[in-house]
């Protein structure tokens, strides 16, 4: 089945393609043309040097070693539902900084990019709404976040905070469409230590036997808050992110992974979208040939040769794929409700933590 996904590919090379399915995340060359980067980059250093950050100073990077430019998000989907006032200011912050009126799409601009993703899913037609992904240029720029107070494991340790898997908007399941693959755009060169994404690269093989025990899907907060350690502590093999500038690396949406710290001198630039599939990843599709580079990742990592009666259609009526309001945007009432919900679930499910989890991730109660 591998031979005949990666005979479909059009962009990836077969090392390539073979390498996302043996580890869940592969690093494309040259995906963004290098020249792209390099102008999008000038348009963040605008920003900040408006911003107090000056380029040659690195004592100025301290006041906000994180920091995102470029348009804030909701400005964006309110701008893109219509909203005039937020479509005013987006146009206006674009402009001030030198961008493009609208970001690009990626299929004009970096065709490479495009291809590398469609190759991941098993074609353009899995993809939403393909000729409307743009190429991001609105960016999250490490400066010099501190990561230091890690002890002697290092981050390569499950104990590390903050890894997470992505997705506090929608009930998770096995096939669930919403993040198709995480994506990581390098717009700066990335050495080792620099602020590169970190990776729990056999993460993705605890998660899908985690999902594949719940055909019910799993609360995002669930995901997050509780089972987040019940994931991490059964990794062992960890990895961070490197490239050059253009380059994308493209991960499983399953990999469970954490912002690094970057004490190098050196800024990252980059920015991390999702791939929105235009239907729920399959694993009993009738011709073998058919599955896709990611959905295969996820029969390797289940020991399933061929297949997996994973949902039927009864289920997508009795548990719909459902989006979830994310936490900063709910109503009182929705967190009470969510609050209950969520109690009912952890303990049906009945997993247990070590104590020193327990000590990082305090247990909820009944509400």
């Amino acid at each position: 089945m591998v031979d005949q996904a990666i005979t479909k590919c059009k962009t990836l090379s077969e090392s390539d393609a073979r390498h996302f399915v043996a580890h869940g995340w592969v690093v494309v060359k040259e995906a963004v043309p290098k020249q792209k980067a390099e102008d999008i980059v000038a348009c963040a250093w605008r920003e900040l040097e408006e911003r107090g950050i000056k380029k040659g100073d690195p004592e100025t990077w301290k006041k906000e070693p994180y920091i995102r430019t470029g348009c804030p998000p909701n400005v964006s989907i309110m701008a893109s539902r219509g909203d005039k006032e937020a479509a005013k200011q987006k146009l206006e912050t674009r402009t001030r900084y030198g961008l493009p009126p609208e970001s690009p799409f990626l299929q004009d601009v970096a065709p490479r990019a495009l291809g590398a993703q469609v190759d991941c899913v098993g074609g353009r037609e899995r993809v939403a709404a393909p000729e409307q992904i743009a190429l991001p240029d609105s960016l999250a720029v490490n400066l010099c976040s501190d990561d230091s107070k890690l002890g002697e494991e290092g981050w390569r340790s499950t104990r590390a905070p903050g890894w997470h898997k992505d997705g506090w908007h929608y009930r998770h399941f096995l096939d669930s469409p919403q993040q198709g693959l995480l994506l990581a755009y390098i717009y700066s060169d990335l050495s080792p230590e620099s602020g590169g994404t970190q990776m729990c690269v056999d993460s993705v093989g605890v998660v899908a036997r985690l999902l594949a025990r719940h055909p019910e899907g799993i609360h995002p907060d669930t995901v997050y808050s509780y089972i987040k350690p019940y994931m991490v502590r059964e990794c062992s093999e960890f990895q961070e992110l490197t490239g050059e500038a253009g380059d994308l690396a493209i991960m499983h949406p399953y990999m469970v992974h954490r912002v690094a710290g970057n004490a190098s001198g050196r800024v990252r630039f980059g920015q991390f979208p999702s791939l929105k599939l235009s239907q729920p990843m399959r694993f009993s599709r009738e011709d073998p040939g058919d599955y896709s580079l990611s959905e295969l990742v996820v029969l390797k990592e289940l020991g399933q040769l061929t297949h997996l009666d994973f949902a039927a259609e009864a289920d997508y009526t009795k548990y719909p794929r459902e989006d979830i309001t994310p936490p900063p945007s709910r109503t009182e009432e929705e967190k009470q409700a969510i609050e209950t919900e969520l109690y009912d679930e952890q303990q049906r499910m009945g997993l247990t933590e070590p104590q020193w989890a327990q000590e990082m991730w305090p247990k909820r109660e009944r509400p």
